[in-house]
């Protein structure tokens, strides 16, 4: 194996990992109720249920990253939910410092998609 490949699956596999452990922990604020979350999405007018979904669909995709041909899948899902994030802040009048953490997301997922796009089924 070459140095260059190895390089690329180690750097692909601390992508995977830090992605999951960021998501089951917010997910796992979300499906617990926090104070934080459950303030947040209040505060952006969501129906309490939506947090539950969202929380959810963060499990969906971390699970996503660790099984074989649907990493680019739960790539995209972790970043249409980290859009939202950042949208729903920016909507609620937030300060653009308050939507960084979800577009540097946005931004670690959509790398982690496109470096894994040969995964992605052409229909």
């Amino acid at each position: 194996m070459s140095i260059t490949l190895r390089g690329r699956q180690l750097g692909d596999r601390a992508l995977r990992s830090l992605l999951t452990t960021v998501f089951v922990v917010v997910a796992g604020m979300k499906l617990a109720a926090s104070e934080f979350e459950t303030s947040n999405f209040a505060r952006f007018g969501y129906a309490p249920w939506f947090m539950y979904a969202v929380g959810v669909a963060q499990l969906v995709g971390a699970v996503s990253l660790w099984i074989r041909g649907y990493v680019a899948y739960g790539a995209l899902l972790l970043a249409v939910l980290m859009a939202g994030g950042a949208v729903s802040h920016l909507r609620a009048g937030d300060p653009l410092v308050m939507a960084v953490p979800a577009l540097g997301l946005l931004a670690l997922a959509c790398s982690l998609a496109f470096a894994r796009r040969n995964e992605l089924r052409s229909r």
